[in-house]
């Protein structure tokens, strides 16, 4: 029934009142969007309290009366087999969204993320606490790709950007919340509140609808249906049907080019073909390159190595170490709050560039004084921040975001699911490779790396990038498809 529903819907789409639809006029209603934001956001916040974990448990677990006896070799065990266990819930997720959906998903990968809150919290040996620790990397990794792509997948057009932009705003508040719960709790009762805020996250998410767009590419089109109506409300049929025709056509045209390549016995390995297509390779290897090269501007590498890099700049002792460090966080939440508030009127393309441009420009001066020497520590000190306020609003905010908006729902899941892990693998080389790096270059040699790469995925972005501001999922998708490589060289017109 459903598939004979799909055929038949699907064949209304040719209506000349459907297809003269090109722009979205008007936007759905809040409400639908803000429950569906806010579950979402209380998942991004239980992965902000387990990354944040180990900075409160490592100085717990070495006071003399906490029971442990703690060495190098397991503060890194500690610390490392969370990250080692990311990427695997991100390769995974891909998967697992495909076969189940994006709700099920969140839901089995926050109930492994309470498991191992609660073995952490009943922990009286280190294995026990090691296994808690990797089923929580494994949850953080798992769901980060699939709250990202639900929420995408639900909101409006309009809105899109500044919300997926707030996951890692919630993120951050996640891991500032662990430390405030640290500093006055054991770490036992920290793991314990944590475990409860994920059982809350668990039940609310089983409230939540499934992704249309995941329901429509499994033949559920009678639910696909319906959930577009929650998110619409009453009183917007016509709505409700433009949005489902949208994907039902996009989905259409997919099968026929299939259908076409089964009826010509195409050989089994040219199938793999298809995903060898403009509309394919063209937004995964924008999204994929932004965000390897992010990683090289520093995006990440300034948080988790922050006081090492000031105490860099530091040379003559006139920069106050832990007062920067404190400006530096204060700034990197204002601008991720500025983020999600201007991307509502400024558009994708303008956000990024200009983050790449001020943080490059910031980033080569920083080098460029730290290297004359003798020069005033305000000075140093406010470049730092220029540097860490244009970084974040941009490069900080949008890659992760990007990747559900701009790859096409055929392979959404999967690759977006392998650059999420790909991220991950390259920030834990990344890391590993800092110290080697700061030796080699000294410490105004790493901000011209910095700087340098900053401007050159700026200029990338200017000659690849699409806007995607206000445009449909669909839309963008139908954009790929177009013969231009460059952005510059397109009709901008989606």
């Amino acid at each position: 029934m459903e598939i004979n529903a799909q055929e038949s819907l699907m064949s209304e789409f040719d209506m000349p009142s459907v297809m003269q639809v090109k722009r979205e006029s008007k936007s759905r209603p809040i409400f639908a969007q803000a429950i569906t934001a806010t579950l979402v956001y209380l998942t991004a916040i239980c992965n902000g309290l387990s990354s944040g974990y180990s900075a409160i448990l490592l100085p717990q677990l070495r006071a003399n009366n906490s029971g442990f006896e703690l060495d190098e070799d397991i503060e890194s065990w500690i610390v490392s087999i969370y990250i080692g266990a990311t990427p695997v819930g991100c390769l995974l997720s891909g998967i697992m969204m495909d076969v189940w959906g994006r709700r099920p998903t969140v839901q089995i990968a926050v109930s492994f993320v309470c498991v191992g809150w609660i073995l952490i919290a009943t922990s009286s040996t280190y294995p026990l606490m090691l296994v808690g620790r990797a089923l929580g990397g494994f949850g953080k990794g798992a769901t980060t790709p699939a709250i990202t792509f639900h929420l995408e997948e639900m909101a409006d057009p309009r809105l899109r950007g500044t919300l997926s932009a707030c996951i890692l705003l919630m993120y951050s508040i996640g891991i500032m919340l662990i430390s405030l719960i640290g500093t006055n709790m054991s770490w036992k009762i920290a793991a314990g509140l944590a475990a409860v805020i994920g059982f809350g996250d668990l039940v609310g998410y089983s409230l939540l609808h499934e992704s249309p767009v995941w329901l429509v590419r499994n033949n559920h089109i009678n639910k696909a249906n319906q959930v577009f109506s929650w998110l619409w409300g009453s009183g917007h049929p016509a709505e409700v049907e433009r949005d489902l025709q949208k994907l039902l056509k996009r989905i259409k045209d997919e099968n026929t080019e299939l259908a076409k390549q089964i009826n010509t016995n195409v050989a089994p390995y040219q199938k793999w073909k298809q995903y060898f297509k403009p509309q394919i390779y063209k937004p995964f290897i924008i999204v994929h390159v932004f965000n390897i090269i992010q990683i090289i501007c520093g995006t990440n590498l300034f948080i988790f190595y922050a006081v090492d890099i000031i105490s860099g700049l530091n040379s003559d002792g006139s920069v106050d170490i832990n007062l920067t460090t404190i400006l530096t966080s204060i700034v990197r939440v204002v601008f991720m709050v500025v983020s999600c508030i201007i991307l509502v009127w400024i558009g994708r393309r303008t956000v990024c560039i200009s983050s790449g441009l001020g943080s490059g420009i910031a980033a080569i001066l920083i080098g460029t004084v730290v290297r004359m020497q003798n020069v005033q520590a305000w000075i140093i000190v406010s470049l730092v921040l220029i540097y860490v306020a244009f970084n974040t609003y941009g490069y900080f905010v949008l890659p992760p975001s990007m990747i559900g908006e701009i790859l096409p729902s055929k392979i959404r899941c999967v690759a977006g699911a392998y650059i999420f892990t790909m991220n991950d693998i390259g920030m834990f080389c990344a890391s590993k490779a800092f110290p080697s790096i700061l030796n080699a270059t000294g410490i105004y040699g790493l901000f011209w790396i910095f700087g340098v790469s900053s401007l050159a995925c700026s200029l990338f972005l200017y000659l690849m990038l699409p806007e995607t501001k206000g445009r449909s999922l669909v839309q963008i998708e139908e954009y790929f498809l177009k013969p231009n490589v460059l952005w510059l060289t397109s009709n901008k017109a989606m």
